[in-house]
């Protein structure tokens, strides 16, 4: 787990990661963090103030990560399809390549302390809000036939976000794969409807109370 290379402040957080996901943070003591790291368990204190600093800084370093490549995507000229082509993929990706930190992100809110927890739920919340200019956008322009926004960019955010429970690199598809499946299955059911709804359907939708 100690890498010599690295700075201490990076083998600390990269303990607290595998130990956070392992057993979550309430059951993971600064002491086996400081072990696993290579140091005595004071001499955290030189990097981190408390446990607490360490979650914080899991979840926000990220986020930031998600929200400066969506902010990326939708500041490139591209046409809608192929923006939400390119969050698909981001999401993705972001969410297998670090998947220990997302999986802490998306269970360990509950730990974090009041104006803590207030932070990294105001970025999960941009992060929704550009996605959902995104999808707004589209609408707007025609690519996309018009639906519900929030429900429709909560769908997709959980829907990518799962992938990182079931994805294995050694498996039979590629995070690549993957992503076009997921790309496909999305955007057909964003696509204009080339005809009506069937009468069925639509009193089914009716019936839905979205309040």
């Amino acid at each position: 787990m100690r890498s010599e290379g690295r700075p201490m402040r990076e083998n600390i957080l990269a303990a607290a990661v595998q130990l956070f996901a392992e057993y979550g943070y309430h059951a993971a003591p600064l002491r086996d963090i400081a072990r696993i790291a290579g140091i005595q368990a004071a001499s955290i204190y030189h990097h981190y103030p408390n446990k607490q600093s360490l979650l914080v800084e899991i979840m926000e370093t990220h986020m930031h990560h998600l929200i400066s490549a969506l902010e990326q995507i939708l500041h490139t000229p591209t046409d809608p399809l192929q923006r939400l082509h390119s969050a698909i993929a981001s999401h993705i990706r972001l969410h297998t390549s670090y998947k220990d930190e997302f999986f802490i992100i998306d269970t360990e809110i509950r730990a974090l302390e009041d104006q803590n927890r207030a932070s990294i739920i105001s970025l999960r919340k941009k992060y929704e809000a550009l996605f959902q200019d995104l999808l707004q956008d589209g609408m707007q322009r025609g690519a996309f036939r018009q639906s519900d926004v929030k429900i429709s960019s909560y769908a997709i955010i959980a829907m990518c976000t799962e992938v990182a429970t079931w994805f294995r690199p050694d498996g039979r598809l590629t995070v690549q794969q993957v992503i076009v499946i997921y790309s496909e299955m999305i955007t057909e059911g964003l696509l204009p409807l080339s005809e009506p709804a069937h009468p069925l359907e639509e009193a089914n939708h009716n019936e839905l109370n979205f309040s």
